[in-house]
């Protein structure tokens, strides 16, 4: 019988805490910083965006002393996590059987392209991430429960703009089953590198890595202590050996904690693992700028949705209270996602949606967003109300990590509940102030797994994208890996681009300088929802456009030269 991950899963929890603590559960309170100490966390911020690896480890330890000389029990706090790698191997031999053909696909009314399907077999979880420079990455598992209880991760990767994709990697894993995994890129200035954060059923949760370039593979696990759920994000300095990735997560026994991977490590090597003092499940992770971080999870004995922050990049010692995002006792919660956009802390703006009705009620989940702007506590945003008989669930979220845009792409599954039609999956964009409409992605016909999360990214042009699982005709496992975008999106990069055209600085602040091969007739910029803001004649090879006028945010830039036209993404700042 084949293991899925289904909506009602697991039962969400924590208790109240309002100190750290450390990992035996005794309460630590963090005393007020000296000013050395307020310096070396002003020298850390600044080190994580222009700092080398060597000088950011530097601070690390720094800090870590000059709380010894305050409280030896915060200074404990900053340490290795002690983990042994546990094996990868096998032969994959195993292959799936085949399930009965399903009727001709049509359309759905909205924009978007007709799928692509990537993988025909089953799928029991998946995610998505984007580089900067546009590349796409697809990572879903399968999980052999009939053949030993082995397992195999598949990573496809589009290099065009998701016009064409290949298996890119093909790992099988022996005697363990995959649970959830997570795709982190590290991009940037130096080694590029692909991470899929992978918890086991076993509890084992490890980094696995490839080199983006060579495809060269390794792996690491950060902690065996039995991890029931996990959620990660990374900070995004220009030079890729100085970036991090954070994570918080669950232990067998409920209780939370935090941690980050070392400085120059591409993702690996990580320390400060960090009990937060609460007890939770079904926890998630986000990453803003310049050091906030944000985490959310939901209550095991009051039900409540809650959320924390941390100013300093996961430091072990700069955790907040605990807050109530929606209480359970009025609310039922389930599935939280959180996503920040980039945002410095002080200003920051981070959104949590959640599948959500009545405490105490049969009706089925709506989606339900909650806001925090500039560190105020979260208050309730419209995001999804449905009909009777279907339930929004399964929410994801991503944003680019160029700044300061405040797009968010959206997605969720609605479930038919008496399976009388098919689910399907809905991409729902977040422009910094409401929701738009919702979109629909699959192919009419197309029966959409209702047991994990669609996966929602961008293409290199702003527009969504979207990662999924099909189903059987049972409905009962995934089957069918599939891939979709909104039309314009993967309109061809090799057919729609100019050679020798160049735009630069892109993020741009007031001025956008261009130059071609060619004579630049025209150029325009549009809107994502396709509202023209700016055009000009040209009739030069090189010109320079004032775009200070133009609200921050992604937009689509068309030039012309020689009678045709290209699209660019471009971001204004």
């Amino acid at each position: 019988m084949k293991n899925v991950i289904t909506f009602l899963m697991c039962s969400l929890c924590i208790i109240t805490g309002i100190a750290q603590s450390d990992l035996t559960g005794n309460q630590i309170v963090i005393p007020e910083k000296t000013p050395a100490l307020e310096a070396l966390y002003q020298e850390a911020k600044a080190l994580e965006q222009n700092g080398t690896a060597a000088e950011i480890n530097a601070n690390r330890l720094a800090i870590k002393n000059a709380w010894q000389e305050i409280d030896p029990e915060v200074a404990a706090l900053y340490k290795p996590i002690a983990a042994t790698n546990y094996p990868l191997g096998g032969d994959g031999s195993y292959r799936p059987n085949t399930i009965p053909e399903r009727p001709e696909q049509t359309r759905a009314p909205e924009d978007w392209a007709t799928d692509k399907l990537l993988r025909d077999g089953y799928i029991d979880g998946l995610d998505m991430d984007v580089t900067t420079d546009g590349d796409i990455y697809v990572a879903a598992f399968e999980n052999f429960t009939g053949s030993g209880s082995d397992s195999n991760l598949y990573i496809y990767r589009s290099t065009d703009g998701g016009n064409t994709f290949v298996l890119w990697q093909n790992l099988p894993v022996i005697s363990s089953l995959f649970a959830k995994i997570q795709t982190i890129t590290i991009d940037g200035t130096g080694d590029d590198y692909l991470l899929v954060y992978s918890m086991f059923q076993n509890g084992v949760f490890q980094a696995l890595r490839w080199n983006m370039a060579s495809g060269a593979f390794d792996f690491q696990s950060i902690t065996f202590d039995d991890v029931i759920d996990f959620g990660v994000d990374t900070n995004f300095p220009g030079t890729t050996a100085s970036q991090r990735v954070f994570a918080t997560y669950n232990k067998s026994d409920n209780s939370t904690y935090s941690a980050r991977s070392t400085a120059g490590s591409y993702g690996f090597d990580w320390v400060d693992e960090t009990s937060l003092g609460i007890f939770t499940e079904q926890i998630e992770f986000s990453y803003g700028l310049n050091g906030g971080c944000y985490t959310a999870f939901i209550g095991f004995n009051s039900r409540s949705l809650r959320a924390n922050a941390n100013d300093n990049y996961n430091d072990p010692a700069s955790w907040g209270t605990n807050e109530t995002v929606a209480a359970g006792a009025s609310t039922e919660s389930l599935n939280p996602t959180i996503r920040a956009t980039r945002k410095a802390f002080a200003s920051d703006e981070v959104l949590i949606i959640a599948s959500s009705r009545a405490a105490g009620s049969s009706n089925p989940f709506d989606g339900q967003a909650y806001r925090r702007e500039s560190g105020a506590a979260y208050v309730p945003v419209s995001y999804v109300t449905t009909s009777s008989g279907y339930d929004i669930v399964h929410i994801d979220t991503w944003m680019s990590t160029a700044g300061p845009v405040e797009v968010i792409e959206s997605s969720y599954v609605r479930d038919r509940i008496d399976d009388t039609q098919d689910d399907v999956n809905r991409s729902n964009q977040y422009d910094g102030n409401t929701f738009g409409p919702y979109e629909g992605v699959g192919d009419t016909g197309r029966n959409v797994f209702d047991g994990f999360p669609s996966a929602i990214a961008e293409t290199n042009d702003g527009l969504p994208c979207m990662a999924f699982a099909g189903t059987s005709i049972s409905g009962t496992y995934g089957y069918g890996l599939y891939f979709d975008a909104k039309n314009g999106v993967t309109a061809g990069i090799d057919e729609n681009s100019f050679e020798g055209f160049k735009f630069y600085p892109n993020p741009a602040q007031e001025v956008l300088n261009l130059s071609a091969n060619n004579t630049i007739e025209n150029v325009s910029i549009f809107s994502l929802i396709g509202q023209k803001v700016f055009e000009t004649s040209v009739n030069d090879n090189e010109t320079s456009i004032d775009i200070a006028s133009l609200t921050p945010g992604v937009y689509l830039m068309k030039a012309m030269i020689d009678g045709n036209s290209a699209t660019y993404k471009i971001i204004k700042q």
